[in-house]
């Protein structure tokens, strides 16, 4: 039998850095799946490099001993030159420029941080690393072919209202709101008071609840059939089919993925001929 832990994660918040480190330092697994491909791999580490540089550079108190701070490339790659232009859609820098935001506001380092995490904490406890995820230049390339102008200005117009209009928030979490205020990213600002407020601790807790992530991820659909398609569907069969290989030569998996991908993955996990046991980790 094959066990895979889901962990289910968000880009932004410190709650995913512990989760992750804890259960693979707990549980050893023999193999790490993360959802990035290599190129992104790259670049959250020269991001995060960058960051230490910059922090050293602005205390002349304390040093940073960057070679501490590094996170090594896994050794079967070759990495690439950063310094070149990287081709992203339009609509790739918005979500990149969004999640940056949004990691400002909860004051961790840079999204993704989480997925920095679990692949130093799997080299340390010697687990094989995939990277399962879709290549970023290949999901570029599909949005920029196969998203409609409309459907690209509606979904930018939505992310620069939410960039640009200084309505995220973060606050105690309400109860009785988090669901609204989670739906109400999807929805458009349309639907909100002028002064109403979404408040991003309870966006995140609404996004670890299979029921409501699911409602969000009905109106995304709904509202975005091609990025909804590119974004999740397509990326979730990739993940799926590579966590199927990777289970013909381990026993024990960890898979450390965004919650929005959990329920697919795992369904389609499931329907596999394989001697599996899920588990999603809380």
């Amino acid at each position: 039998m094959v066990k895979i832990s889901i962990i289910g994660i968000t880009h932004i918040d410190l709650e995913s850095h512990e989760k992750v480190t804890q259960f693979l330092k707990k549980e050893k697994p023999e193999a790490v799946c993360l959802e990035l491909d290599q190129t992104r791999l790259e670049m959250l580490q020269e991001n995060q490099q960058e960051i230490f540089r910059n922090f050293r550079d602005t205390d002349t108190n304390e040093t940073i001993e960057e070679s501490d701070r590094e996170i090594e490339l896994s050794d079967n790659s070759t990495k690439n030159d950063l310094s070149k232009p990287f081709e992203y859609s339009g609509l790739l820098e918005d979500i990149g420029l969004f999640e940056s935001k949004l990691a400002g506001l909860i004051q961790t380092e840079q999204p993704g941080q989480e997925m920095l995490v679990a692949y130093k904490v799997a080299k340390e406890i010697g687990a094989e690393i995939y990277l399962i995820d879709k290549s970023i230049n290949d999901i570029s390339k599909y949005m920029e072919e196969e998203v409609s102008k409309e459907e690209a200005d509606k979904f930018q117009g939505m992310i620069d209202e939410l960039l640009f209009d200084q309505r995220i928030v973060v606050k105690p979490i309400d109860e009785e709101k988090k669901e609204n205020n989670g739906k109400s990213l999807l929805e458009g600002l349309d639907n909100l008071d002028e002064d109403e407020e979404i408040n991003l601790n309870e966006v995140i807790e609404v996004f670890k609840d299979e029921d409501s992530l699911g409602e969000i991820l009905s109106i995304f659909s709904q509202n975005f059939p091609k990025l909804f398609s590119i974004l999740l569907e397509d990326r979730n069969n990739y993940m799926i089919k590579q966590i199927k290989e990777i289970s013909l030569k381990h026993k024990k998996i960890a898979v450390v993925v965004g919650y929005g991908h959990i329920s697919e993955v795992v369904k389609g996990l499931k329907e596999i001929n394989g001697d599996f046991e899920i588990k999603i980790i809380e």
